[in-house]
């Protein structure tokens, strides 16, 4: 005898179909990894949430050094998304390792001095006063340039080019990764420090100076781009497309970021 066969009944399949609807959105999200250079954090942890509430896709971020996500896309490894600055992917172009029609510059940022709590704001309007204003220093905190800190690469060779890097020299605190933070937390006993100026803005204990006058200064080009390594490029532009959008604007103007419709 063949086995009985009992049909759903109509509200049986109706709940079976609504479970699927519940479960369906999340089941479909993916997880985008994306890589950022460390400027940026500030601004994409307001950018990220949004994001997710608009697409139901995740993020998650590593925010490190410009230097050691180039070597990570360099590499191969499986990165849907990275944020570096225009240089960086320029190289990382000829090499072969990105799409380079995705690339998008999502904003870009100037160099400033800092200085920790209490001490009195320096003058800096002009090159000569922002050379005295280091000489005058007895520490000077910046990212460490041999693990790829752009910044701390920049003001070495500033250092040379103001014919002050024999007095620099032993006044010079350098940190693994972003200096403002470590310097307000008393983790690094430097008087100031030059950074970028989002990295600065959104730290307690330490106070802005002001950004480098304009015949030295250094603006980096953040740009977004995918590695060719990416698991799912098409999920990655779309993080990008946000990137782009008037929300992403706002978070990354209110960190001290210009953006394309910045003054």
């Amino acid at each position: 005898m063949l086995p009985i066969r009992h049909p759903l009944s109509i509200s049986t399949r109706a709940l079976v179909f609504g479970a699927f609807l519940m479960v369906s959105p999340s089941a479909l999200a993916a997880e985008i990894t994306f890589f950022c250079a460390g400027a940026l954090r500030p601004s994409m942890e307001r950018i990220f949430p949004e994001f997710t509430a608009s697409t139901g896709d995740r993020v998650t971020a590593t925010f490190t050094a410009i230097g050691a996500i180039t070597d990570r896309v360099r590499k191969g490894e499986r990165i849907d998304l990275a944020t570096v600055s225009s240089q960086q992917w320029d190289d990382l172009a000829k090499e072969g390792k990105i799409d380079p029609g995705t690339r998008v510059v999502i904003a870009k940022v100037g160099l400033a001095l800092f200085i920790r709590k209490g001490i009195a704001k320096p003058n800096i309007d002009s090159v000569e006063a922002f050379k005295q204003t280091l000489l005058s220093a007895h520490s000077f905190a910046l990212g460490d340039p041999a693990i790829g800190s752009p910044v701390g690469a920049y003001a070495i060779r500033l250092f040379e080019r103001l014919g002050i890097a024999a007095e620099m020299r032993p006044k010079l605190r350098l940190v693994a990764g972003l200096p403002v933070a470590p310097v307000a937390k008393g983790e690094v006993d430097a008087e100031m420090g030059i950074a970028q100026l989002s990295e600065i803005v959104s730290v307690p204990g330490v106070t802005l100076v002001g950004l480098l006058p304009a015949e030295i200064q250094n603006v980096t080009l953040y740009t977004t781009a995918i590695p060719l390594a990416a698991s799912d490029p098409a999920r990655a532009k779309k993080l990008i497309d946000f990137l782009k959008s008037a929300t992403a604007r706002r978070a990354l103007e209110a960190n001290g970021l210009q953006t394309g419709d910045s003054p």
